[in-house]
């Protein structure tokens, strides 16, 4: 007996390929997510036996009466503005710099190392930068007379640590995206405003950013979901310490859950921060689907 050869059209083909992506993607993604939300409704937790049971607690009246849970809410916002901020503004200035002066192209390799690096070899390369009289901080620092300072053990220096190796991390991202949105731009604007008299500043304000608002508010959004992705980094540098100054809400989860064993509390927290995100988010989305009129 011959097997019948049976020709597949060309879109019923790309349908098949499609198939695993799609099976990986909800395996990974989809699936743990509707497993979150599913927890939420739960009163599981792994110290009571035989607690895995729909009760559909009032975890919202729990969070807002959580003292700690409000904490890591506030170092979250922390987080989401303030490297975001800082990345932005520095990822674009360095990209300009590269754009316009074209000898220092040779950096552009070296620019994306940053980013190459393990968040967790990240989070313990600065811890040990930031270790008193003996990390490289406080060495350079020296050599202007400043004191020694424990970085790490002060709640408002430990904050600004780990922002610093966020923004040390990440800003090459900013840099390798913007300046590609540079390279793509057209060159008559920019040429005939540099004709005109313009200065840097007004090509930069009235034609550059203009032209880049769509990448811009993408690299925005990409950013804020990072800086809520900064977990791997805290953990490492202060494990959210000292005394929960650098503890944003998915480490928090994460102690709720596998520290204190209440899985239901920690899926609930989980869930306000995908709400969370989804706050941020939105209006990006929205206002990078606007067309120009």
């Amino acid at each position: 007996m011959f097997l019948k050869k049976v020709e597949l059209s060309e879109k019923t083909e790309l349908r098949f390929l499609s198939y695993p992506s799609l099976i990986i993607l909800g395996l990974l993604t989809i699936f743990p997510i509707i497993f979150l939300f599913v927890l939420s409704f739960t009163s599981w937790s792994l110290l009571v036996p035989g607690s895995f049971q729909f009760s559909f607690v009032n975890y919202f009246d729990r969070m807002i009466n959580d003292s700690n849970f409000i904490h890591s809410l506030k170092i979250t916002f922390y987080y989401i503005i303030v490297n975001t901020f800082f990345q932005m503004i520095l990822g674009f200035a360095i990209a300009f710099l590269l754009f316009r002066y074209t000898k220092l192209k040779f950096l552009r390799p070296i620019i994306i190392i940053p980013m190459l690096v393990p968040p967790a070899v990240v989070g313990l390369m600065w811890k040990m930068m930031f270790i008193p009289n003996l990390g490289g901080i406080d060495y350079y620092l020296g050599l202007f007379g400043i004191p020694a300072i424990d970085w790490l053990s002060n709640p408002m220096t430990a904050l600004f640590a780990v922002t610093i190796a966020s923004v040390w991390e990440w800003t090459p991202f900013v840099i390798i995206v913007i300046l590609a949105g540079l390279d793509s731009l057209p060159k008559s604007p920019i040429e005939s405003a540099v004709i005109d008299g313009a200065n840097t500043f007004h090509i930069i304000s009235y034609i550059i950013i203009p032209l880049l608002k769509p990448i811009i508010l993408v690299v925005i959004l990409l950013r804020i979901i990072e800086s809520l992705a900064i977990l791997p980094v805290v953990f490492m540098m202060t494990g959210g310490g000292p005394a929960l100054a650098t503890e944003a809400i998915n480490l928090y989860a994460y102690h709720v859950g596998l520290e204190y064993l209440d899985i239901g509390y920690a899926a609930s927290i989980l869930v306000a921060f995908i709400f969370i995100l989804l706050i941020f988010a939105t209006p990006i989305i929205l206002s990078s689907l606007k067309k120009d009129i």
